[in-house]
C-alpha cells in the first residue's frame, strides 16, 4: 500500500488537470464579442426540445399513489375501531383490487396477556374499500373463516332472516351476530344473538336471525363475529355484510265492528246483549292491512283459555270480513275475540257477550 498510494494521488492530479483543461477550452470557444440578444416575445415552439416542457403522464383517479393507499389503510383502521372495537390491529399493505377498489388485511397485535403476536399467517379480517370523490368508503369486512353467502351485499332484508354460509372455526361452534342501522353517532342496534356456526342441522344453513323493524330507510350492517374466550368480550374475527331493509309493513287495524241485527250495548259498549232465545247475528269487521280475521268465543272466568272455541275465520278481504253466528237458546256469558292478521302482524279486539 505504501507504493500504490502515491500513484493514486498522482493519477488524481492528472485527472484534475485534464478536467480543468476541458473547462478552459470550452470557455475559450464561447463567443465573447457579441452582446446577449434580448428575449424573444414569441413563445417557444413545442418542437424545440430545449424549451418545451417535459411531457408527464397525468395521474388519474384510477391509479392510487402511496399516499392514497395510506388514506385507505387509515379509513379501514378507523372503521374497525368504531364498528367492532378492534383497536390493537396491525395493518398489512394496501392492495389494489380494481380501478377504484382495494383491500387491507389486519392481524391482532397482542394475544393473551398482552403477548406480542407474530405477524404471519392469514389476516384476522380483510377490509374491502371503494374510492369515492370524497374519500375511501368501506364496502365490507371478511373474517378469516366466516364465509357468508346469504345475505349478500345490499340485499333488502326483513325479520326473520335466514342465513347461509360456513363458520367452522368459531369458538364452540357459536357464531354471534348483530344487526345495526346507520344513524348519526352510534348506530342503532336492531337485534343480536347467536346462531349455529357449525351448521350441524343442515350444511350451509347457519340459522335464522330475528330483529326489530327499523324506523327509517337508512341502510345498515349484519355483523357475524367470533367472540374471544378470555372474558374480554373482544372480537377474534368478523364478517360484515352491508344491507338494506325492506319497507315496514303496517300492522293490521280494526276500524269498526258492527252487528246485524244491532245488539244492545252495556257498560259503555264492551258488553253486547243477545236477544232472548236462539237466533242469528252477523258480525261485520272493517279492517286495514289484514288478510284474514278470526272469531273466537271464550267463557268468562279465570284460566278459561283452553276452553276457547273458534266460531269462524274469514279469509276474503275483498268485501270486508264477517261472521254469521247462530247462537243457542241457552244463556251464556263469554268473551268474543276478533283477531285481524296480516303481513305486518296481528291486532285484536274483545267484546263481552251476554245472553
Amino acid at each position: 500500500m505504501r507504493h500504490i498510494r502515491p500513484l493514486l494521488v498522482a493519477g488524481t492530479l492528472v485527472l484534475a488537470v485534464g478536467i480543468g483543461t476541458t473547462v478552459a477550452l470550452t470557455t475559450r470557444q464561447a463567443p465573447t464579442a457579441t452582446a446577449a440578444a434580448p428575449a424573444s416575445p414569441t413563445a417557444p415552439t413545442p418542437s424545440d426540445p430545449t424549451t418545451s416542457p417535459t411531457p408527464t403522464t397525468p395521474k388519474t383517479p384510477d391509479t392510487p399513489d402511496r399516499g392514497d393507499g395510506a388514506k385507505a389503510v387509515a379509513t379501514a383502521r378507523a372503521f374497525l375501531a368504531r364498528e367492532l372495537g378492534m383497536t390493537n390491529m396491525v395493518a398489512g399493505p394496501f392492495r389494489t383490487t380494481g380501478a377504484r377498489a382495494g383491500e387491507v388485511g389486519f392481524r391482532h397485535k397482542y394475544g393473551e396477556g398482552r403477548r406480542l403476536l407474530p405477524q404471519t399467517g392469514p389476516y384476522a379480517v380483510v377490509v374491502r374499500l371503494q374510492r369515492l370523490p370524497a374519500g375511501w368508503w368501506v364496502l365490507g369486512v371478511d373474517g378469516r373463516s366466516i364465509k357468508i353467502t346469504s345475505p349478500t351485499r345490499l340485499q333488502r332484508i326483513s325479520s326473520p332472516l335466514a342465513v347461509r354460509g360456513t363458520a367452522p372455526d368459531v369458538y364452540e361452534g357459536t357464531l354471534y351476530f348483530k344487526v345495526t342501522q346507520d344513524r348519526p353517532g352510534r348506530d342503532l342496534l336492531l337485534g343480536q344473538g347467536f346462531v349455529d356456526g357449525s351448521a350441524s342441522t343442515q350444511p350451509g344453513d347457519l340459522g335464522t336471525l330475528r330483529f326489530r323493524q327499523p324506523t327509517s330507510t337508512a341502510p345498515g350492517w349484519v355483523i357475524f363475529y367470533d367472540a374471544a374466550n378470555d372474558g374480554s368480550n373482544g372480537i377474534v374475527q368478523a364478517t360484515m355484510v352491508r344491507v338494506q331493509f325492506a319497507a315496514a309493513t303496517p300492522a293490521p287495524r280494526i276500524l269498526e265492528v258492527s252487528t246485524s241485527p244491532r245488539l244492545r250495548t252495556l257498560e259503555g259498549g264492551f258488553w253486547l246483549e243477545l236477544p232472548p232465545g236462539a237466533g242469528t247475528v252477523v258480525f261485520s269487521v272493517k279492517a286495514t292491512n289484514a288478510q284474514r280475521v278470526r272469531f273466537t268465543l271464550t267463557p268468562t272466568g279465570t284460566e278459561t283459555g283452553p276452553y276457547a272455541k273458534l266460531l269462524g275465520e274469514d279469509r276474503n278481504p275483498a268485501d270486508g270480513f264477517s261472521l254469521v253466528w247462530r247462537y243457542p237458546s241457552d244463556g251464556l256469558s263469554a268473551h268474543l275475540g276478533i283477531e285481524a292478521i296480516g303481513p305486518g302482524g296481528t291486532t285484536d279486539r274483545q267484546f263481552g257477550i251476554a245472553h
